[in-house]
């Protein structure tokens, strides 16, 4: 286990954790490449897209990176994208895992939808690919809502079959990370975040995914203002929680640390506007094959460099080094 600072430094005027979070929206618009597209189907019959990044020659060795986004992202976010052309230079294949209802389906079959602890899926997914691949080295990284979903699923057993993982910007502490979104200018990022949500969550009432006979058919959600609100009203009892409490408690990766088994490595930045101190964990409460990287500037997956008169990511590469450790016998 260690506590190690980063080494990511941007110039002085790119040093505002805002600024930082904001600027990826506004420079990568398009994603650069087209993908292969595949729907997974899961156990209880809803269904997943995956969005592949693949080498035109197969190979049964080439390491695999599994990808799983945040609060509302897709392959079509800046940070995943990134990373996917970053591991086609390394000579992995890369795929993402687009939550249900995420990605160009929209709307998932079932009433249930997602939320931050939400590991089953992913566990299935990785049994599959490590079934349809068994000779392939297997690398995760998760980000923001899937980086804490991640870093939960590493924490359970039986282990899943993972060389090594990365996790960016996870709210490790959704109690803290439910708070600070609620002050200051962090509010921006609440409503950007909570109205998808929302409208999904109305579709399905009107298309009937959520039946007259649910218990949560004629729950009004567009008033609501605040992550508190919607997770007490709606992610914890569509998800079997028993209160909000219950379901930030069990959802929130950060206790569960100490767990896990895989080699892990956290990336944070102290900016993260999304964030407090509380999701920062001690030594001690991290397992003996995990590092946790703290930088103090990044805002909420930024990390924005610029050098040679060009604006650069900085967390994709990081990322790929990192992840190359785990791959050295």
């Amino acid at each position: 286990m260690s506590i190690i600072n980063s080494d990511f430094s941007p110039p002085w005027w790119l040093g505002n954790g805002h600024l930082q979070t904001l600027l990826p929206r506004l420079l990568y618009r398009k994603r650069p490449f087209q993908g292969r597209w595949q729907t997974f189907t899961l156990s209880d019959g809803d269904m997943l897209d995956l969005c592949w990044h693949e080498h035109a020659l197969a190979s049964p060795t080439r390491p695999l990176l599994v990808i799983f986004h945040g609060l509302e992202g897709s392959v079509d976010s800046p940070y995943v994208w990134q990373l996917m052309q970053a591991a086609k230079n390394q000579q992995w294949d890369s795929v993402v895992m687009h939550f249900r209802g995420c990605g160009p389906r929209q709307l998932n079959r079932l009433a249930r939808a997602y939320h931050s602890g939400d590991s089953g899926d992913a566990r299935e997914l990785l049994d599959y690919l490590r079934q349809q691949n068994p000779q392939r080295p297997m690398l995760a990284c998760g980000f923001s809502l899937g980086g804490n979903m991640l870093a939960k699923l590493l924490s359970e057993k039986p282990a899943v079959p993972l060389s090594g993982a990365v996790v960016c910007a996870a709210p490790l502490d959704l109690y803290a990370a439910a708070e600070r979104i609620d002050q200051g200018f962090s509010k921006i990022y609440r409503r950007y975040l909570l109205t998808p949500l929302k409208q999904k969550f109305q579709r399905k009432q009107a298309l009937g995914i959520i039946t007259a006979e649910h218990p949560l058919a004629k729950v009004e959600v567009s008033s609501m203002r605040s992550f508190w609100q919607f997770d007490d009203k709606i992610t914890a009892p569509l998800h079997g929680f028993a209160s909000i409490d219950d379901y930030y408690t069990q959802a929130s990766a950060k206790p569960r640390l100490k767990q896990v088994q895989t080699p892990l490595h956290i990336i944070h930045a102290k900016d993260d506007p999304f964030m407090t101190a509380a999701v920062i964990p001690t030594a001690n409460e991290l397992a003996p094959a995990t590092t946790y990287e703290l930088s103090q500037r990044g805002g909420h997956m930024g990390f924005i460099d610029f050098q040679r008169g060009h604006f650069k990511s900085w967390l994709p590469d990081r990322i790929c080094r990192v992840l190359n450790q785990f791959l050295t016998p």
